[in-house]
């Protein structure tokens, strides 16, 4: 019996605050449209069924922050690893983490930055995806057990979403 696939789901942090213009990049905090936006990216996870088992995260404070606002609204009740390694990763970086940390967890999601996201998100596409903040892409992985097993190349990408082109959220 073929093994069932899971999910590596990709978010690009949402929109950081640039107000105080001498705070190291490491510890800019979400602007309110990055607040909002996190938490209506949780909303959709919640509303696709894609609720993630675990979580991966850079340790910027936008990505904290990011993941914060996702599993508050989307009823997230797995486990969080923020780690240095995903801060301005590489796609390879990337990879490398999720095979990593990524463990068991059927459904993965990993919160980090441009350009390392949408150069993953657009090679496991296999087309050029968009990444503006809060941009998150959906992809299949068949056929592994573990995220340590995967090679980083079989994938199908099941659907890109971005803030902006969502209709407005609803209250819970």
């Amino acid at each position: 019996m073929p093994q069932e696939s899971i999910e590596l789901l990709l978010l690009r942090h949402a929109k950081s605050s640039w107000a105080d213009e001498g705070m190291a990049d490491h510890d800019r905090p979400l602007n309110a449209r990055g607040i909002a936006a996190a938490s209506r990216m949780g909303h959709l996870c919640r509303d696709l069924g894609r609720v993630p088992e675990r979580i991966l995260t850079s340790d910027a404070c936008r990505t904290r922050e990011t993941a914060a606002g996702l599993t508050a609204a989307s009823g997230f009740e797995g486990s969080t690893t923020t780690t240095p390694a995903l801060y301005l990763a590489s796609p390879e970086s990337i990879l490398e983490t999720v095979r990593e940390l990524g463990g068991d967890a059927r459904r993965l999601l990993v919160i980090a930055h441009n350009p390392g996201m949408q150069t993953l998100m657009s090679r496991l596409a296999a087309t050029p995806i968009d990444c503006p903040t809060a941009t998150l892409s959906v992809f299949q992985i068949p056929e592994i057990t573990a995220w340590s097993e995967w090679a980083g190349d079989a994938a199908t990408h099941l659907g890109t979403w971005r803030p902006k082109e969502l209709p407005p959220a609803h209250p819970d």
